[in-house]
């Protein structure tokens, strides 16, 4: 698991050392508004933060975060993660929130394409899956984007605020990622590198 790096932002990886940074985001307002953050206590959440895997690859299992770092400020503003269940080898979860004062300048939609392509360039993942209540129409929009379809609507699918919810379910497969990032290169005529050449609502860690 390694830092990544876009125009705006660092993506630093979420360890113990930093681990008390995001606990404290976790405590922003407005963030429970669409999604299930959880309510740990600083030392729980310390122990699940070290309990996670600390490499991400093709065998990785488990919750795998970063902090949403705005270059320009160096402030945390936020995070982002994947998470691959124990019989969703092949598959990983992505989900992300950035805090409300951030919002609207495109740091989200940004984190994600880097997160999308860290995932796929850095394992054998077929597809990442991705969620959001219906309501959250920022996020479907910022999912359309990055290249995920919708695919069903699932009935009390996560629970937001202590209630049961439905969630809109989206997919990006491998083979979709590797097309629209041929149509990319193609527009730009930089040469495809690596594996190119032949992507929470539900945040609970």
């Amino acid at each position: 698991m390694r830092r990544v790096d876009t125009e705006r932002l660092v993506l630093e990886p979420v360890t113990s050392a930093n681990a008390m940074t995001l606990w404290r985001i976790m405590q922003s307002a407005h963030l429970r508004e669409y999604q299930d953050v959880p309510r740990h206590t600083k030392d729980e959440f310390a122990r699940r933060v070290d309990a996670r895997p600390k490499s991400f690859d093709s065998r990785s299992i488990g919750r795998f975060e970063w902090l949403v770092v705005a270059r320009e400020s160096q402030q945390a503003i936020g995070w982002i993660s994947l998470r691959v269940g124990d019989g969703g080898r092949g598959t990983a979860e992505i989900g992300y929130s950035i805090v409300a004062t951030h919002r609207g300048s495109g740091f989200a939609s940004e984190a994600a394409r880097a997160i999308v392509d860290y995932a796929f360039e850095e394992s054998d993942l077929h597809h990442l899956d991705a969620c959001c209540v219906p309501a959250n129409a920022a996020s479907r929009r910022l999912l359309a984007r990055a290249g995920f379809t919708e695919i069903r609507v699932q009935r009390s699918g996560a629970i937001v605020r202590g209630r049961p919810v439905d969630i809109v379910i989206f997919e990006l497969q491998r083979d979709a990622w590797v097309s629209a990032k041929m149509l990319a290169t193609k527009k730009s005529g930089t040469p495809l590198e690596n594996d190119v050449a032949t992507p929470g609502l539900r945040t609970r860690s």
